[in-house]
């Protein structure tokens, strides 16, 4: 009976394996190929002139019997700057593709987008499910020492045969000049003629002041009143009336670094309705002042120009995309224009003094919240114990919200420029924190003290 047994088993493992022969081959060759890309990354050649990316294609599908095309394009201009041929990948098969591109279209510190592609419609048709994969997008930061291109030398003006320079400059003033009678070889009438022309380009300048002047509006940051500071005053002793006076102590999204046992701390976040921070809002203005006992000095307060507001309203718009080097980075030239701006502002008097910063942002009501978050300091660490949104009377489509920090003056031992150059990495690291607030700890374990300074008491179970 064991041999009987013995011989069944190995007559069906013998069949199992020339099943396996034969019908192997032929499910590998009806599986179509499925490329995809893998591990995109990009570097700089070691002149900067290039931008070299990378990745790898891995069919995951059967084998390949036709090359495919791998390219890469930029997605503000769909233009493709840079192919590649990818040979037939057998199953399971890994290809690594390197691109490179020349970097004179693009200026120092651009951030610019690309899509990869490979097999489109030569190993996968369009319109596959399986073909999303076939496609990556890379975010490259162009370094700022990029070599600029090479400027053309001017073309020197022809000389005739007598030796004499004839330029196209003056074949065109000879007949302006016979008009008016002047001839410029006579010293005299040269310098009438420079007189004049001198005399219109200083009226010329006064012209364009004067303009300037009437028709260009000073920055102004504007009056501004909180929309839930417009309801009527509720019982203090109530919820209601208690969220309310919070409301007016709070001044932006950081929570401080320290504090005492049991210090409570209010602060307010602006967000989307997907409740993702700074969602939907947009940077109105910005200004920094200087401030003492009595409040803002108005004649220090620099508000922003519209091209550092521009710059912020980028980096809150790509909040997500960048990296904190990348947002870091774009911040400095904000901060750089704040804290020169200061510098002028200021002198060896009234350099000590604080100053307040204060950011202005707009949303479009009914699309985002504003929240009102309430903290108690708790073993070293600030845990959140209430949170709400507060009752507001818009009348437009707006709604606008304000944050307003606070630094350091001079400090003492700093000269003016020592003070300027800290001023400006102070401010990177406060519009670091205004885009990217602290979170919350974790609440206390309910089993914890109800007094910070006594131990928990864990009671031994019952005997029944």
């Amino acid at each position: 009976m064991f041999i009987k047994a013995l011989s069944r088993t190995l007559i069906g493992i013998l069949l199992i394996s020339v099943f396996r022969t034969w019908v192997s081959p032929a499910v590998a060759q009806n599986t179509p190929p499925d490329y995809s890309i893998q591990l995109i990354q990009n570097s700089f050649s070691p002149d900067f002139s290039e931008t070299i990316v990378k990745f790898d294609v891995l069919n995951s599908g059967g084998a390949a019997t036709d090359p495919a095309t791998a390219t890469l394009n930029l997605i503000s201009t769909g233009e493709q700057i840079a192919t590649a041929t990818v040979p037939p990948l057998a199953a399971n098969g890994r290809y690594t593709v390197e691109l490179d591109f020349p970097n004179d279209r693009f200026g120092p510190n651009a951030v610019e987008s690309f899509r990869a592609a490979v097999g489109v419609d030569e190993v996968e048709e369009s319109g596959t499910p399986s073909i999303q994969d076939n496609f990556a997008r890379i975010v490259i930061t162009f370094p700022a020492n990029l070599p600029q291109p090479e400027v053309t030398p001017a073309v020197e003006p022809t000389t005739e045969a007598g030796g004499s320079t004839v330029s196209g400059d003056e074949n065109l003033l000879n007949p302006i000049l016979s008009q008016l009678n002047i001839d410029p070889s006579k010293p005299e009438q040269l310098a009438l003629l420079t007189g004049v022309v001198i005399a219109l380009l200083v009226v010329l300048l006064l012209l364009y002041t004067i303009l300037r002047l009437l028709f260009t509006r000073k920055p102004d940051y504007g009056n501004w009143q909180p929309s839930y500071a417009n309801m009527p005053m509720a019982d203090p002793n109530s919820l209601q009336g208690r969220h309310q006076q919070w409301q007016a102590v709070a001044q932006n999204s950081v929570l401080p670094l320290d504090g005492a046992e049991g210090a409570l701390h209010v602060r307010k976040l602006v967000a989307g309705v997907n409740d993702q921070y700074l969602s939907g809002w947009h940077v109105e203005a910005f200004q920094i002042s200087q401030y003492d006992k009595y409040g803002r000095i108005n004649r220090t307060q620099v508000v922003s120009p519209p091209k550092l507001i521009k710059r912020l309203e980028w980096v809150v718009q790509r909040l997500e995309k960048l990296t904190p080097e990348q947002r870091t980075r774009q911040l400095r030239p904000v901060a750089k224009g704040l804290s020169q701006q200061v510098r002028k502002k200021v002198n060896d008097r009234t350099a000590a003094l604080p100053l307040a910063m204060d950011i202005r942002l707009r949303a479009r009501h009914g699309e985002v919240h504003i929240w009102f978050e309430l903290f108690r300091r708790q073993y070293g660490q600030w845990v959140r114990i209430d949170r709400w949104e507060p009752e507001m009377m818009v009348s437009g489509k707006m709604i606008y919200e304000n944050f307003t920090y606070t630094l350091y003056g001079q400090r003492a031992g700093e000269t003016l420029k020592q003070f300027q150059k800290r001023l400006e990495e102070d401010l990177v690291i406060l519009l670091s924190d205004f885009l990217n607030p602290t979170s919350p700890a974790l609440p206390p374990r309910p089993d914890a003290p109800t007094d910070p300074h006594m131990m928990p008491v864990t009671l031994p179970p019952q005997n029944g």
